[in-house]
């Protein structure tokens, strides 16, 4: 197993990058703070129309745009929707846009992993799962903190897809905790196995 801190991370990577959040709920909100407050300048918020999450948003700052918009723009896109409306919302709003030099990031593997997205071969696709809630992940951040994250790499057509999925870590925090190199299918099946078993008494 692999661990990687903010020392492994070259902060310049994300920093000169424009990132999209795509959505701003448990998760997003967490990453976009998280992200503004360590130097990445060029950060925006992407949601659909009428999301009950814009004025939040916008009272954080943030310039709301549209997902397509956001694909088009953007060269690194988060996805922080929930699972259950990723494949829908890629393939209408983010899939038309997607070209070399892009990077497709995510929060949790569940859509990658049981093939429900499927994005070009030209295209950076790799996950920053932290391991735990967003209002964890900001609360731990601002005082100095982190929490641990899962990384992993599906698709490096760059060559430098964990590079920036490592930069991206350290820039939300979770480079001073430990960011833990996996891949999409063990991410997706310990959190299914800890949600279902464990918290929820499953067994």
């Amino acid at each position: 197993m692999h661990v990687y801190y903010d020392g492994d991370a070259d902060a310049a990577l994300i920093r000169a990058k424009r990132v999209a959040v795509i959505g701003y709920g448990a998760q997003g909100h967490a990453h976009a703070l998280n992200l503004r407050d360590s130097g990445v300048g060029d950060v925006v918020v992407a949601l659909h129309q009428g999301a009950k999450s814009a004025a939040r948003a916008q009272a954080d700052g943030f310039m709301i745009v549209d997902v397509a918009e956001a694909a088009r723009e953007c060269d690194v896109l988060m996805v922080c929707a929930p699972d259950e409306v990723q494949p829908e919302l890629y393939a209408r709003e983010i899939a038309p846009h997607m070209r070399a030099g892009k990077t497709l990031l995510f929060a949790h593997g569940f859509a990658m992993h049981f093939k429900l997205i499927d994005p070009p071969a030209d295209v950076d696709v790799a996950m920053v799962a932290p391991k735990g809630p967003g209002a964890a992940l900001r609360d731990v951040y601002t005082r100095g903190g982190g929490l641990p994250c899962i990384v992993a790499v599906a698709n490096d057509a760059s060559g430098s897809a964990m590079q920036l999925a490592l930069s991206y870590g350290a820039a939300i925090g979770c480079g001073r905790a430990g960011m833990i190199e996996s891949t999409f299918q063990l991410e997706t099946e310990g959190d299914l196995y800890g949600e279902q078993v464990v918290l929820c008494g499953g067994l």
